[in-house]
């Protein structure tokens, strides 16, 4: 019977070099906190880790990982004591270690350092001050507001007290040409002491179905509202063009009274045209029919339509609703007015303003002037172009509430004024490109 041994041949394979080893029998090996305390003294008292490793029988790995722990104040490890530098030229020795030359510095090998003089440019950026942070920057510094975009939001903010900061927004990019974010708006008004009020933005319910007429003139609206002039109660009718929120008309009365609803209707119509349609509440002044002068038979022998509301249900006609809170809002809770002429004048120029310099935010940021007008589309073109730019010096060239279609002909490619010398109120002014610089006034 043949039997074949098989033999294990040795193989030499180079181990990877290890940085300290430890000494035979270390591995897996427990110290009690005396022992780790007996090598935290022996390090403090000058002798190095790896005499210190063979003396307790460790690796210097484990010394390390003890002053690490008695450094940071791990509990049963006390800091190890700090060695004070003696003259003399050998280092403490332990039991059965053999003293260690120590090299003794001379004056000669000893290295002086020239000192450095310290400038203020040489400051390093902890030791400097940080910048003061502008309230207004966004969290990315590459993006923030201008002087004169904070400016332009306060000059708004000045003129009604009562927008929020999207209806800044809105009326930034339609007059001013600035595409600015609803967010940094409100950074720039909690900075100057404005509280930003935030509501919500529809009741809760069902969803609305949002309504809106076809064109001008073919859907009209109509309401009271009762306002305080000194110590009377007058009562406000405002009369709104559906398609594009434009007052139409509107009054000042002691009382809604049917009499002052159809005279203020045949003004308007006068002035706008005949709508197709009317809706109303169902208030006495607009469903009175029974004289002649009465509103429901005045639009009956006109051929118009009269749309009456539901009682106790105001769908429908949410447009002049919100043109009355509005009134309300800016004007009658911003000014008090002791005498009914002032009231009235200012009620007019209030309804000027509404209809043509302020842009409402129902229909696309226009003012109601641009759609009753039919020149929407020419005016969104010509915004649009002029935000995404964003080009500071033409918002200079802006005149403060000057519609931007009416300054840029530019845009158009109408020629363009470059240069130009004006003298106004006795100053000369140089106007280059739109941008004004005052040369001084006139020396007769």
């Amino acid at each position: 019977m043949i039997t074949i041994t098989k033999t294990k041949t040795a193989t030499t394979t180079k181990a990877a070099p290890r940085m300290a080893k430890a000494p035979a029998g270390a591995q897996g090996r427990r110290f009690d906190a005396a022992q780790k305390q007996q090598a935290l003294m022996l390090l403090g008292a000058g002798m190095s880790s790896a005499q210190v490793a063979a003396t307790i029988g460790t690796s210097t790995q484990s010394l390390r990982r003890w002053v690490t722990k008695a450094a940071s104040g791990v509990p049963g490890i006390a800091p190890a004591p700090v060695a004070t530098k003696t003259p003399s030229t050998t280092r403490t020795k332990a039991p059965g270690v053999a003293p260690v030359p120590v090299a003794t510095k001379t004056s000669s090998t000893k290295r002086t350092k020239a000192p450095v003089a310290k400038h203020d440019d040489d400051a390093t950026p902890k030791d400097a001050p940080p910048k003061p942070r502008s309230p207004y920057a966004p969290a990315d510094p590459a993006h923030g507001l201008s002087d004169i975009e904070v400016a332009g939001i306060l000059e708004w903010k000045k003129k009604h007290p009562s927008m929020g900061p999207a209806q800044l927004r809105a009326q930034l990019k339609r007059f001013n040409g600035w595409r600015l974010s609803i967010k940094a708006i409100a950074r720039v008004l909690r900075g100057h002491g404005y509280a930003v009020v935030h509501r919500k933005s529809r009741p809760i319910g069902p969803e609305p179905v949002r309504f809106e007429a076809p064109r001008r003139n073919a859907l009209w609206q109509a309401d009271f509202c009762e306002v305080r002039v000194g110590d009377e109660r007058l009562h406000v009718l405002l009369i709104l063009d559906d398609f594009s929120r434009f007052l139409v008309g509107h009054a000042l009365t002691d009382s809604p009274s049917s009499a002052v609803a159809t005279a203020t209707f045949r003004t308007a119509v006068a002035r706008h045209g005949k709508p197709e349609a009317v809706r109303t509440d169902r208030g006495g002044a607009f469903v009175a029919h029974t004289k002649d002068g009465d509103f429901a038979r005045m639009l009956e022998a006109e051929l118009v339509d009269h749309i009456v509301g539901r009682s106790y249900s105001p769908r429908g006609g949410g447009k002049v609703e919100s043109a009355v809170g509005t009134v309300k809002r800016e004007l009658w809770e911003c000014f008090h007015f002791e005498d009914r002429d002032e009231a009235v004048r200012r009620l007019d120029a209030f309804v000027e303003e509404y209809n043509f310099r302020r842009a409402h935010m129902g229909i696309d940021g226009l003012t109601p002037a641009d759609r009753f007008f039919g020149r929407a589309d020419h005016v969104l073109a010509r915004v649009d172009a002029v935000s995404r730019g964003r080009n500071g010096a033409l918002a200079k060239s802006v005149a403060p509430g000057a519609p931007v279609e009416e300054t840029l002909a530019a845009a158009s490619g109408a020629p363009l004024e470059v240069l130009r010398l004006v003298v106004h109120d006795g100053v000369m002014e140089m106007r280059f490109c739109g941008a004004r610089v005052q040369l001084g006034p006139l020396v007769s």
